[in-house]
């Protein structure tokens, strides 16, 4: 086994009077909600020291939407009893820097600023997985998957993935309430530009010659609460014995011989998932990573944009084209009133930078500045 963890980690925070203490902010909100639909350009403002964007639309139950790198938020217009007040999701590379216990932590310590008093969370969905490179698998482990679901066991391969001849994966679920993907994450994260995965993998001794394969469970409301787990801290007390239920009763990989399948021996990969050690130890140089993003990607990125614009404006010269890039850009940031500089410092706002702010102190009223 290389790791271990939480991928994905969405929740809600139940505030109590959430409408007459956001009241205010939710106002702001809106203003710059509407000025970014009106410019065609969503607006950034700072919360606590984090810059954040105000997209310009919001999402299901939530009028509002907040972005940067380590997470999003959702606010609601109206206080509902059916929904959160305020809906979190952390992201991968966030989860990852610190371990999801930290970075939940570290979340909560931001979010405290805002001086409200937070009644509780609500999970709505967690995805928890593990890495290794101690074996591969084949195409013919579909017919070998079993899943016991209301007491019968049955086969639930609804994709199975390739790239050429080469298997790279399958799904197996029908989505909600639980869906479990496993598949080639060595390929996978050439596409996603997450690679600063393979600087966990290296420091828990992964052999570059070899795939790494994820094994993981996305599990949402409906499973969650059939297992108990209605608020993050019940994921972290439980965590254990979730990964003992899902890799022990609700899918098993067994071979494939003999005639019940339900009987057949456990396959000996699956034996391994199933005692993997659910702690994840990770390196201050992966959040330099993380942050840093994947410099060779936005360099391919820019190369082909480069590219696009010379054939579009009908220009053979790498110069000729920057320098109109360089022109359209300038008088872009004049009209709206910013700097390049300036722009630049804001986009590395865009993470939660923990240590610099630890004595910091938001008053009430937000410390907004937009």
């Amino acid at each position: 086994m290389l790791c271990a963890g939480i991928d994905t980690l969405e929740f809600g925070l139940d505030i109590e009077n959430y409408h007459k203490e956001f009241s205010p902010f939710l106002g702001h909100l809106k203003a710059l909600k509407e000025e970014g639909q009106q410019l065609g350009l969503a607006r950034t403002l700072h919360i606590n020291g984090v810059a954040l964007i105000v997209e310009k639309s919001g999402m299901p139950f939530y009028a509002y939407r907040l972005t940067c790198k380590d997470f999003v938020l959702g606010f609601s217009e109206k206080p509902t009893y059916q929904n959160p007040d305020i809906w979190v999701k952390l992201s991968s590379g966030f989860l990852w820097s610190y371990g999801y216990k930290e970075a939940y932590r570290r979340f909560r310590e931001w979010f405290n600023h805002f001086r409200v008093n937070v009644l509780g969370t609500r999970i709505s969905r967690v995805d928890i997985c593990l890495d290794e490179d101690e074996f591969p698998f084949y195409p013919d482990d579909k017919e070998k998957f079993v899943t016991k679901a209301k007491s019968r066991a049955k086969h639930e391969v609804i994709c199975e993935y390739s790239e050429g001849r080469e298997l790279t994966g399958f799904s197996i679920g029908r989505g909600k309430p639980l869906l479990v993907r496993i598949y080639d994450k060595t390929r996978e994260i050439k596409r996603s530009g997450k690679t600063w995965f393979e600087q966990i993998w290296l420091e828990n001794g992964w052999d570059r010659e070899k795939p790494v394969w994820r094994i993981e469970f996305q599990i949402r409301r409906e499973f969650l609460k059939e297992c108990s787990i209605y608020t993050v801290e019940d994921l972290f007390e439980k965590e254990d014995g979730l990964w003992a239920y899902l890799t022990n009763n609700w899918l098993e990989l067994r071979e494939n011989i003999g005639g019940n399948v339900s009987r057949r021996p456990l396959d000996e990969r699956w034996k391994i998932v199933q005692n993997a050690k659910r702690k994840m130890e990770v390196s201050p140089l992966i959040r330099e990573r993380v942050i840093q993003g994947d410099i060779k990607r936005l360099l391919d990125q820019g190369v082909g944009i480069l590219c696009s614009l010379g054939a579009a404006a009908n220009k053979t010269s790498m110069e000729e084209v920057l320098e109109m890039l360089k022109k359209w850009g300038e008088n872009k940031l004049l009209k709206e009133g910013i700097t390049f500089k300036d722009e630049v410092q804001a986009r590395r706002q865009r993470f939660i930078m923990f240590e610099r702010r630890r004595s910091e102190v938001c008053p009430k009223g937000f410390n907004v500045i937009p």
